[in-house]
């Protein structure tokens, strides 16, 4: 996690030889703190000229969203349904009365994987953020919202009939979620938010699964209204991330290559 600096934010020097005290070099009649750059806020007294304070907002929205991640899979799991009247029952009565429910217990486990990848995907952006801005934290909640909606999309998903439109509500929660962590991250590698001594895959990040997954769950949605074989294109998703990390790193290769020299424009 994110910790605060250990240095004190407001230190002033000691010796009135290099500096001079607050008092000293501030104008007569006004305020020595007013006049201190550190303690200045541009932000109208929330500190947010703080690094500390900064990095402590930083990881309260960190804790706040593993928390969300975590509500929605209980959530999940409270939804499973029970055999009714299982204590009367034998090992195979039991049994059967499971397999009965089984589309519940395959859409939950697909719901847990979708909701851990989000999770990891988030993990993996936010690892080394320092400090945030709205551009971060507006899409963030809606992340979260499409996080909390999962479940009910889970439950939605089980039911009979209409599958084309339960399952185009589905794959369109997994879609904006997925986009949302893409423009999280393109805001946290150009925006500055990174640790100082942040690591050079946080400050190119990979975009790939997050590509893959939109591309994929979009590309399910026309199918489901044809065959219950859509599910089968959430299944290609890791080969789709595959080839668009190929394809941008070849990009990303050629764009930074050193042999390669600007066309030059003939005047006419």
């Amino acid at each position: 996690m994110i910790a605060p600096s250990e240095e004190p934010q407001d230190r002033r020097p000691a010796d009135p030889l290099a500096g001079g005290t607050p008092a000293a070099s501030a104008p007569a009649g006004s305020d020595p703190a007013s006049s201190d750059p550190a303690s200045s806020d541009p932000a109208g007294g929330t500190g947010a000229g703080d690094p500390g304070v900064e990095a402590d907002a930083a990881e309260r929205v960190i804790f706040f969203s593993d928390a969300v991640v975590a509500i929605a899979i209980t959530l999940l799991a409270l939804a499973l349904p029970v055999p009714a009247g299982f204590q009367d029952m034998a090992n195979r009565q039991f049994l059967h009365a499971l397999g009965d429910d089984r589309r519940d217990y395959y859409s939950f486990l697909i719901s847990f994987v979708v909701i851990g990848n989000h999770w990891l995907a988030h993990r993996g952006i936010f690892r080394y953020v320092d400090r945030l801005n709205r551009k971060v934290t507006a899409p963030n909640m809606v992340w979260l919202l499409m996080m909390i909606l999962t479940p009910f999309a889970t439950r939605v998903l089980t039911g009979l009939g209409a599958f084309g439109v339960r399952f185009t509500l589905y794959a369109l929660i997994q879609v904006i979620a997925s986009a949302c962590l893409l423009v999280m991250s393109r805001e946290i590698a150009r925006g500055g938010l990174l640790r100082p001594g942040a690591p050079e895959s946080a400050r190119h990040p990979d975009h790939a699964a997050s590509l893959a997954v939109i591309v994929g769950f979009l590309a399910s949605i026309p199918v489901a209204f044809f065959s219950a074989w859509a599910f089968a294109l959430w299944g290609a998703v890791p080969f789709i991330a595959r080839v668009l990390r190929r394809l941008l790193g070849s990009r990303r290769r050629a764009t930074s290559s050193p042999d390669r020299r600007p066309v030059a424009r003939s005047g006419r």
